[in-house]
């Protein structure tokens, strides 16, 4: 499997999808919206631009061309927080560390970015929203870049 890994020529600045090992399904934001709060899942890899993820040195993953990035709803820092779109705006929920384990963390949380419920097969159906989760190791927590 390939990981994505901070600070390699094919993670940083490249847009790619990211492909949740659990499910072989990318991360998307819902429906190809916009709109500050859009719930961000997984879907059926499809190229377009609501999947096209673009890793930064400050660690933010961009969508829609570098426009809009991966953000945890209202700075929580809890289990179950839900991650959504939001404009960027370099808060701290907006900065990730890509792991060479392939995981994803929140730097404001230290919680995983995790396929909710992906540990069971009901839970790597498309439309299954992406939330932060204590890291455990398990494949719902785990990505490569596509």
């Amino acid at each position: 499997m390939y990981r994505v890994s901070v600070g390699s020529g094919t993670s940083v600045g490249g847009t790619r999808p990211l492909i949740s090992a659990s499910s072989n399904r990318c991360l998307d934001a819902y429906n190809g919206e916009t709109t500050p709060g859009t719930k961000i899942e997984i879907w059926d890899c499809g190229g377009g631009a609501n999947q096209a993820v673009t890793i930064t040195a400050a660690g933010e993953l961009r969508l829609y061309g570098g426009t809009q990035c991966l953000d945890a709803y209202n700075n929580q820092t809890t289990n179950g927080t839900k991650v959504q779109l939001y404009g960027c705006n370099g808060g701290a929920n907006q900065k990730w560390a890509v792991n060479p384990n392939g995981t994803i963390t929140g730097t404001q949380s230290g919680l995983c970015l995790d396929v909710t419920g992906g540990d069971q097969p009901a839970g790597n159906v498309n439309g299954t929203p992406l939330e932060l989760w204590s890291c455990n190791g398990g494949a719902n927590q785990q990505w490569r870049l596509g």
